[in-house]
């Protein structure tokens, strides 16, 4: 058998003619085909996982994103409201009130996050 290529599982080679014959029947054909088929399909199945790969690696990509926008958007809101806050008390007071304010955003975020949960 030297030289050959056979897909599939591993055959016995009989050394005799009458063998060969006997062994030949269509049920052994559906083992090189299916063979082939899986040959055949492995691109597809290939392209399938890389387009999830892309797919997830854009999904990724687009949560970095928003996460920093919204840090970004947080940064800026606190600035704005403890400029406008500043004008009207003390700086100190100011900054209470917006740590404050944020600390009951975080507890109510670890609630809802916590009571789905249960």
């Amino acid at each position: 058998m030297r030289g050959t290529f056979v897909v599939g599982p591993d055959r016995k080679v009989s050394s005799s003619p009458t063998d060969r014959k006997a062994s030949h029947s269509p049920s052994k054909g559906l083992h090189l085909i299916e063979g082939l088929v899986r040959l055949l399909a492995l691109p597809a199945m290939m392209r399938a996982a890389r387009a999830t790969a892309a797919d997830t690696a854009q999904r990724v990509a687009l949560g970095v994103a928003a996460g920093l926008a919204g840090l970004v958007g947080l940064f800026c809101f606190t600035n704005a409201s403890l400029t406008l806050l500043e004008r009207r008390m003390d700086p100190a007071e100011a900054w209470s009130l917006v740590g404050g304010f944020y600390a009951v955003v975080g507890g109510l975020l670890y609630f809802a996050s916590t009571r789905r949960r249960r």
